[in-house]
């Protein structure tokens, strides 16, 4: 069965750890494995990565994006074009770490300008939700950016991370992480009447390893998981990308 298995390097890498990483992957990587892999480097590094990869079934994303599409003027972002340009085949919008230094820019207007992109839409609560019974409510006001400009030409995967999840070794249970991938499938195929529920593409991030991935992946309704900084160790990277699932 067809997993995604993503990678976000976050600010980290360097020029010896993209070409080490890409030659380790081209020899150990699973010749029979279905799984798509996407990895997203830091932008300064993509370029270095595209030349890496090489010929390698490895898709590469961009972490964010500027929300301006072109002749922006402002310094130091990074545009759809670009990623066109650069044969960057995903993007990420609305991961938690950005989210909280973009209060006021429209995801809705990223997803937009991205729609030539595929997207993986990052959505999930934090420990104040989630104690308060808030997850659903949380979660369908965040899809809303979506739901907002949607349309058929686009390419979008759910990535649900709780936030109190990223980088702290705690995860959901498994019951927890197949009932809200449930829940979201079930929002966007009423919201999104062109589409069907079992096409609705849902994937799991936060605290993702080697050692839970593979029933994770086994959880009805997860289509993948976004690896954090377990995809830093590039042996227990590959050792998730050859999951027969």
């Amino acid at each position: 069965m067809r997993k995604i298995i993503a990678a976000n390097w976050k600010n980290n890498g360097g020029k010896d750890f993209t070409k080490n990483y890409f030659s380790y992957l081209n020899d150990n990587l699973s010749k029979t494995s279905t799984n798509e892999i996407i990895i997203f480097p830091p932008d300064i590094y993509c370029g270095l990565a595209l030349d890496s990869k090489q010929k390698m079934p490895v898709y590469l994303g961009c972490q964010n994006i500027n929300i301006n599409n072109k002749n922006s003027t402002l310094t130091g972002g990074t545009t759809p074009q670009m990623l066109k340009d650069n044969s960057l085949n995903y993007v990420l919008i609305g991961h938690s770490e950005n989210r909280d230094s973009e209060e006021n820019i429209s995801l809705s207007l990223k997803i937009k300008l991205c729609e030539a992109i595929k997207i993986i839409f990052c959505v999930g609560e934090n420990k104040i939700d989630r104690d308060s019974d808030q997850v659903s409510s949380k979660i369908f006001s965040q899809l809303d950016d979506l739901i907002d400009v949607y349309n058929e030409s686009m390419d979008v995967i759910i990535a649900y991370e709780p936030i109190w999840a990223i980088g702290t070794g705690l995860t959901p249970s498994l019951e927890d992480i197949s009932s809200t991938h449930e829940i979201i499938k079930k929002y966007l195929s009423q919201k999104l009447s062109s589409n069907k529920e079992k096409d609705i593409m849902v994937m799991y991030g936060g605290s993702v390893s080697s050692d839970n991935a593979k029933e994770i992946l086994n959880s009805q309704f997860v289509d993948g998981v976004l690896v954090g900084g377990a995809s830093l160790n590039v042996e227990e990277f590959a050792r998730i990308c050859n999951l027969q699932i």
